[in-house]
């Protein structure tokens, strides 16, 4: 039976990604950085970028999961894309770089990089190849009772999450500005 794409399911693969994109996160900053740290815009351990991604991409790519060409350019372009935009907004919205590839070679205003895009593309043969399979076979496996009340609490608590981050990121762009402001007037006297 072909898994089906329904508003539940959606909302688990969302979540599950999401959660599987910030330990990737944080992996990746352990074994750069050399500590932990916290690399997602929410408190709870949720990267919506990764959740978002990888819904869009299970229903874009759901015909052609066989071909690697497809596979590995989708997983470039689209992820790096995403990146890209969210980056700019996140940027915009809060004044704030919550990544920065600029130390990177082949990098775009340090929201994009080459070696990242190429690290897109296998990973998205890898997950569309053997993970996502396996996920969407437990994703059945669970009642669909059982999906309805993990997405109903999931989205209480995201939503919940979601606010009082933004809060917090908008009080730490305002304290920026206030900071900046500061200086600009000490400076002109």
């Amino acid at each position: 039976m072909p898994f089906t794409y329904g508003f539940y399911e959606l909302v688990l693969i969302f979540m599950f990604w999401g959660i599987i994109g910030w330990l990737i996160e944080v992996v990746d900053m352990r074994i750069e950085a050399g500590e932990f740290q916290n690399r997602g815009f929410l408190h709870m351990p949720f990267c919506p970028m990764y959740g978002a991604g990888m819904a869009v991409a299970a229903v874009g790519l759901s015909g052609v999961k066989n071909s690697y060409l497809i596979l590995f350019a989708f997983g470039m372009i689209f992820c790096s894309l995403l990146e890209y935009i969210v980056g700019g907004i996140m940027e915009r919205l809060f004044h704030s770089k919550w990544w920065d590839y600029s130390h990177m070679r082949f990098n775009i205003k340090g929201r994009v990089c080459l070696r990242n895009a190429i690290l897109f593309g296998f990973a998205c043969i890898l997950v569309f190849r053997f993970v996502e399979p396996m996920v969407e076979t437990v994703i059945v496996w669970i009642p669909v009772k059982v999906r309805m009340i993990i997405t109903c609490i999931f989205g209480i608590l995201f939503i919940i999450d979601l606010v009082i981050s933004a809060r917090r990121a908008w009080a730490y762009r305002k304290n920026n500005e206030s900071d900046e402001l500061q200086l600009i007037f000490k400076a002109h006297r």
